[in-house]
């Protein structure tokens, strides 16, 4: 597994993903969107997990609002994974202290995790709106 971008950069980390993504097969990825507050959105930070194709990618909290520019950076990465043929997109919710925990743990065993507590998600929540 890839990890790609810096902690709190969201900006950062989207350049680098962007470059990242290279290889990934999209429509057979998953999109996995870990974040620390469900009820509370605008406040939350958000990892994400690309797993399929030829390697896996792993970023850690840069996106979301808790972050400045994140929530537009997070917009703007589902709108591209949108683009080139993403369509399973999941979220996982974990709690804010297991984070940190979470995203150190060896690429296996992260999978595993991230897997057992995802649920699927509609991609829309995370796009931005035009006023």
């Amino acid at each position: 597994m890839e990890r790609v971008g810096l902690r709190a950069a969201p900006r950062l980390t989207l350049e680098a993903l962007k470059e990242a993504l290279k290889g990934v097969r999209f429509p057979e990825a998953k999109v996995y969107l870990i974040t620390d507050w469900q009820d509370r959105r605008e406040e939350a930070r958000y990892a994400v997990v690309i797993h399929g194709g030829k390697k896996d990618l792993l970023t850690p909290d840069a996106f979301g609002p808790a972050f400045p520019g994140g929530e537009a950076a997070l917009s703007e990465l589902v709108a591209l994974l949108l683009e080139r043929g993403a369509r399973r997109f999941y979220e996982a919710v974990v709690s804010p202290g297991e984070m940190t925990a979470l995203l150190g743990l060896p690429p296996e065993e992260l999978l595993v995790r991230v897997n057992a507590i995802a649920n699927p998600t509609d991609h829309g929540i995370y796009l931005r709106r035009a006023a």
